[in-house]
């Protein structure tokens, strides 16, 4: 019996690096973002994030970041966004800003752009950021922070575009909204490289140890979002552990664990 392939998001964290450090199809996110903002990604590198996000565990999912000598671009996938959300977006942005690289003496001025992709807002307050180009201003002073851009998109204002022949790019953004291969499929339509893409997100959906980190991510979200709204963990602490078996099964390592899931050593030994 052929194995069905399950759904994967590309408002995935997890999703996104696994595309972008693969050179068959990281031109989707450079397109897109070069159509909607200018930025041309072709010229930066993907990099691996060495600043502390100020949590314990290095979230792997937070950070996809681009560097282009001293101009950092990070993007950042906001399935539900909260105000919570973009402040805390804006905070990170401003840490990558004042974190320069230190050589003897010298310092090595950053110039930051986040982009924030928006899919589902879930707080009025949001809607005043949402689908913006700003800068960050001091209130007393009325200064702006010129070192930080941030780049609000609303990726609803995409929502239900599909592919005409002469729209790609909207319906590159369209995909990302996308909740079922059923609906991406009718998005794409007969767009080779929409065919392309969604090819691969069937492979990833294949994969069993793909499908492991996704789900950490997922659970990850969840585990937030129920803490910032009414304080239950229990249900998503369970399935955190639920993933940490599937990855101690698979052979993981268990500092691999910890990084993924987010549970103590101890926790994790408790389950071997």
């Amino acid at each position: 019996m052929n194995k069905v392939p399950r759904f994967i998001s590309l408002m995935s964290d997890t999703t996104a690096k696994a595309l972008i450090k693969d050179d068959h199809y990281k031109w989707f996110y450079e397109d897109f973002i070069k159509f909607v903002t200018g930025i041309d990604l072709k010229s930066y590198i993907a990099i691996d994030n060495e600043l502390n996000t100020g949590n314990k565990v290095k979230d792997y999912r937070a950070d996809t970041i681009f560097l282009n000598k001293n101009h950092l671009v990070n993007l950042e996938f906001n399935q539900d966004v909260y105000a919570h959300t973009m402040i805390k977006n804006i905070k990170y942005a401003l840490r990558m800003a004042g974190n320069g690289y230190l050589a003897g003496e010298q310092y090595y001025h950053r110039f930051v752009t986040q982009i924030n992709l928006n899919n589902k807002i879930k707080d009025t307050r949001v809607k005043k950021w949402n689908g913006n180009d700003y800068k960050l201003e001091d209130y007393k002073s009325k200064a702006y922070l010129k070192d930080v851009r941030i780049i609000t998109i609303d990726l609803q204002d995409y929502k239900g575009i599909v592919y005409d022949g002469t729209n790609k790019y909207e319906t590159y953004l369209s995909m990302l909204t996308a909740e079922s291969y059923e609906e991406m499929e009718r998005i794409v339509g007969d767009l080779k490289e929409g065919k392309i893409i969604m090819e691969k997100l069937k492979q990833l959906g294949l994969d069993d140890k793909f499908g492991m980190y996704y789900d950490a991510e997922i659970v990850h979200r969840k585990e937030i979002n129920s803490a910032r709204s009414d304080g239950r963990k229990e249900g998503a602490n369970d399935e955190r552990k639920s993933i940490a078996k599937a990855m101690l099964k698979a052979g993981e390592s268990v500092s691999k664990v910890m990084n993924y899931t987010g549970l103590k050593k101890k926790d994790i030994k408790m389950l071997m």
